[in-house]
């Protein structure tokens, strides 16, 4: 769990730096879960791996085609899930979207554009429903102040997941 914790800050530290995370990170992380798993659980602890890394990238598919989800954060929910296993990752996703909610809630109350932004996204949604598909969430040329570091409520989220499971 510390690892885990140790981990996620160093991708949050990277992702306000850089707006990345390093893949070598997640593939340490991902390489560090898998040798965890096998050795709780054997042979059988690489499955048991491999479905706890593939459900976050099932469940936030849909948020990375809409742009409103980055590749690097459904990795580090993998890499959670491949250390921590189902229950921390289920935890940890669910917090860590409250915890985004707030950031964003808050980001928009800070830079008066709460209103602003719900237009977009109602628009956005006209668009979706319009035209039948799913569409990429737009980009705004107003800069980065609607863009929140996600990784940030990921690690808050592990965080509140381990106050949760003890």
């Amino acid at each position: 769990m510390i690892l885990c914790l140790v981990l996620l800050t160093a991708a949050a530290v990277m992702d306000m730096k850089s707006s990345k995370i390093s893949n070598r990170l997640i593939l340490g992380g991902l390489a560090i879960g898998l040798l965890l798993q096998i050795w709780e659980s054997g042979v059988w602890g690489a499955g048991v791996f491999v479905v706890n890394v593939s459900i976050p990238v099932i469940l936030c598919y849909l948020l990375f085609l809409m742009r409103a989800l980055g590749a690097g954060d459904i990795k580090l929910f993998s890499v959670i899930g491949g250390i921590c296993g189902f229950q921390i990752l289920f935890i940890t996703v669910a917090a860590s979207f409250a915890v985004a909610a707030c950031m964003s809630m808050w980001k928009m109350l800070y830079h008066h554009s709460l209103i602003s932004r719900l237009s977009v996204f109602g628009d956005y949604i006209s668009q979706c429903l319009l035209s039948g598909r799913l569409l990429k969430y737009p980009r705004e040329s107003e800069g980065k102040q609607h863009i929140i570091h996600f990784s940030i409520a990921i690690l808050v989220g592990f965080g509140i997941s381990m106050g949760v499971s003890r």
